[in-house]
C-alpha cells in the first residue's frame, strides 16, 4: 500500500494491491473487485459496551458468538427501522421514535438517521436492553464494497490494484470512518480477505487497437483508466487516447502523476 495524495492534501487516497495467487479468480480491464470488509474491533467493543454485552454470547440459530457476527456479518453504520422500533417497544419513553418507525415516514426517518450510527442510537437510549439474539435481528447485514480495478491482467495476472479514497470525518461530535476504506488502509495489509470479481461486460476497451479512445472518469475516477492505459501499452495499441480526470488540487491530488506523464511522453496517452 502507498499513499497517492500528498501529505499536504486534505484527502487520503491510497494505492492498494491484492494478490489473487491461488484464488482461481481472473479479471478483465473494466471489472471491479468486491471486498467483504471486517468492522473495526474498537467499534465492535464500543457497541458491546453500550449494550452491556460481552460478545461471547451464543446467538440463537447460529454456531457463532455475538462478537464474530458484529465483526463479520452486521453493519455498525446504517441503523434500521427495526432497531428503532425495538427501542421504542423496550423504552416507551422514546416516544419521538414513533413517527420515525412508521413505514409511510421513510423520508423523515432517512433524514433523521443520516449521520447517525448504531452506537449513537444505543447511547441515546441506554434504557433499551437487548439480548444478543435480539440485537442481531435488528441490525442490517454488512454489504461488500465494489472498487474499480486499477490494473491490467496482462501486466499483473495474479494481482488486483485498487485506488481507495479513505473516508474519515466527524459527525454528531464523534470521529467516523468508512467501513471498507479504513479496513483496507489500516487493517488488511497482510491479511487474507474474501473478495470476488464483478464483471463489467459493457465497460471494455475496443478490440480494434487502432480505434481512438476517450476516457472520462468523473464517476469512476482514475482507477479503471490506469488499467486501460496499462493494457494499451502492453498490447501496443496505436489508436489515439484522451484522458479526462480531475481532482481538487493538481499539486497535492494528481493521482498516479508520474505514470500518467510517462504514458503521455511515450505516446500511449495522447492528451
Amino acid at each position: 500500500m502507498r499513499r497517492l495524495t500528498s501529505p499536504r492534501s486534505d484527502k487520503e487516497t491510497v494505492h492498494f494491491e491484492v494478490s489473487l495467487a491461488g484464488s482461481g479468480l481472473s479479471y478483465e480491464v473494466g471489472d471491479s473487485l468486491g471486498v467483504f470488509p471486517l468492522n473495526d474491533a474498537a467499534e465492535v467493543d464500543a457497541v458491546l459496551g453500550v449494550a452491556g454485552l460481552t460478545g461471547d454470547e451464543r446467538v440463537d440459530g447460529t454456531d457463532a458468538r455475538l462478537r464474530e457476527l458484529l465483526t463479520c456479518q452486521l453493519t455498525m453504520r446504517e441503523p434500521s427501522r427495526q432497531l428503532l422500533a425495538a427501542i421504542l417497544e423496550k423504552c416507551p419513553a422514546a416516544g419521538e421514535l414513533s413517527e420515525l418507525v412508521d413505514p409511510a415516514a421513510k423520508p423523515l426517518m432517512e433524514k433523521w438517521i443520516n449521520g447517525r450510527e448504531v452506537l449513537d442510537i444505543l447511547q441515546a437510549y441506554p434504557q433499551a436492553k437487548f439480548a444478543a439474539s435480539e440485537l442481531v435481528k435488528v441490525l442490517r447485514k454488512l454489504q461488500p464494497r465494489l472498487y474499480s480495478i486499477a490494473s491490467s491482467p496482462v501486466v499483473h495476472p495474479e494481482e488486483v490494484h485498487l485506488t481507495v479514497a479513505v473516508v474519515r470525518y466527524e459527525s454528531h461530535g464523534r470521529p467516523r470512518q468508512g467501513v471498507c476504506s479504513t479496513f483496507l488502509a489500516d487493517r488488511a495489509s497482510k491479511a487474507s480477505m474474501p473478495v470476488f470479481i464483478h464483471s463489467a461486460k459493457h465497460f471494455r476497451q475496443p478490440d480494434e487497437p487502432s480505434l481512438p479512445v476517450i476516457m472520462v472518469g468523473p464517476g469512476t475516477g482514475i482507477a479503471p483508466f490506469r488499467a486501460f492505459l496499462q493494457e494499451r501499452e502492453a498490447r501496443g495499441d496505436q489508436g489515439k487516447s484522451w484522458l479526462f480526470f480531475g481532482d481538487r488540487n493538481r499539486a497535492t491530488d494528481f493521482l498516479y502523476e508520474s505514470e500518467i506523464n510517462a504514458w503521455r511522453d511515450k505516446g500511449v496517452l495522447h492528451r
